[in-house]
C-alpha cells in the first residue's frame, strides 16, 4: 500500500494521526528522521513559516524518497497559492482561514483537474511514478483550517456539499480565539464552545480532525473529547523543549 492510501484510511476511519509542523528548518535529512520516529504526516508552513512554493521541492522529493506524506499550509486560498506546492511535489494542501463556500470551491478547482476542477497541468513534482491526472485527483488530500465562529457555523453546510472532497478539518486556536475577542486565551470558554461544537459535526460527517496543540498534554485532553489527528508543535518547539529538559536534568546531577 503506497503510504498516501494508508494516510487516507486513517483519515477515513478516525484512526489516530501524528503530526507536526515545519516553519523554518529545510535540512533534507529530517523526513527520514520524522518518519523513522512514527510521524504519520508532516505539515510544511508556507503561511507564517519561511517556506514558499518554490523552495519546497527538494524537501517534498526526500519525504517521498522515505514515504512520509507532507501537506503544504498555504498563504492564502487563491490559485497560486494552491496550485504551486502540488507542482512542486506537496501531497496535499490546508487551507487556512476557511469560513465561505466561495474558499472552498476555489480550493477544489485549484487543486483538482476536470472533471473536479480547473488546475493547471505543469511542474516538475506534479505526477508520481505511474500516476495519471485521475490518480491525482485520488491522491492530493484537501484539508481545511478552521479559525473562526464563521467557519464553525458553516462546516455542516460545507460538508454536506463537499465532503467526498475534504481529507479533514484542522482548528487553528489561536486565529480562532483572536477573532472571539478572547485575546490568546484557547481555553476561554466561548472557544471550548466552538471547538466542541466542531468536533460534534465532524463527528456526524465522520471526518477526522485535529488541532494545533502546544504538547502531547494538550492532544491527550482533545483525544478524550474525540479528535483524532494530533498536530503538535513544531522543529523549533520541539527543539527547545528538548534543550530544557535537558537543562533541567543536568542541574538535577
Amino acid at each position: 500500500m503506497l503510504p498516501i492510501d494508508t494516510l487516507k484510511q486513517k483519515l477515513e476511519n478516525r484512526e489516530k494521526l501524528y503530526s507536526t509542523m515545519l516553519c523554518h528548518i529545510g535540512f533534507t535529512g529530517l523526513p527520514a528522521l520524522y518518519k523513522a520516529n512514527g510521524l504519520d504526516f508532516l505539515v510544511m508552513d508556507l503561511e507564517h513559516g519561511s517556506f514558499y512554493p518554490e523552495n519546497i521541492g527538494d524537501f517534498t522529493q526526500m519525504c517521498h524518497q522515505v514515504e512520509l506524506p507532507v501537506i503544504a499550509r498555504v498563504q492564502d486560498c487563491e490559485y497560486h497559492c494552491i496550485s504551486k506546492p502540488l507542482d512542486m511535489g506537496a501531497d496535499g494542501v490546508l487551507i487556512p482561514r476557511t469560513e465561505t463556500m466561495e474558499q472552498v470551491e476555489t480550493a477544489i478547482n485549484s487543486m483538482r483537474f476536470y472533471p473536479y476542477g480547473k488546475k493547471g497541468v505543469g511542474g516538475r513534482h506534479l505526477l508520481r511514478k505511474g500516476e495519471d491526472i485521475y490518480d491525482f485527483n485520488k491522491n492530493r488530500l484537501l484539508f481545511l483550517q478552521i479559525e473562526s465562529t464563521q467557519g464553525v457555523d458553516l462546516l455542516d453546510e460545507i460538508l454536506t456539499k463537499y465532503g467526498d472532497q475534504v481529507a479533514g478539518l484542522i482548528i487553528g486556536p489561536c486565529d480562532m480565539a483572536v477573532s472571539m475577542g478572547c485575546g490568546l486565551d484557547t481555553n476561554a470558554d466561548p472557544m471550548i464552545a466552538n471547538i466542541e461544537k466542531t468536533i460534534a459535526v465532524c463527528k456526524k460527517h465522520g471526518k477526522s480532525l485535529g488541532m494545533f496543540m502546544d504538547d502531547d498534554t494538550v492532544a491527550e485532553r482533545w483525544h478524550k473529547r474525540g479528535m483524532n489527528i494530533y498536530w503538535i508543535g513544531t522543529e523549533l518547539t520541539m527543539l527547545a523543549a528538548e534543550v530544557a529538559r535537558n537543562k533541567a536534568r543536568v542541574e538535577e546531577f
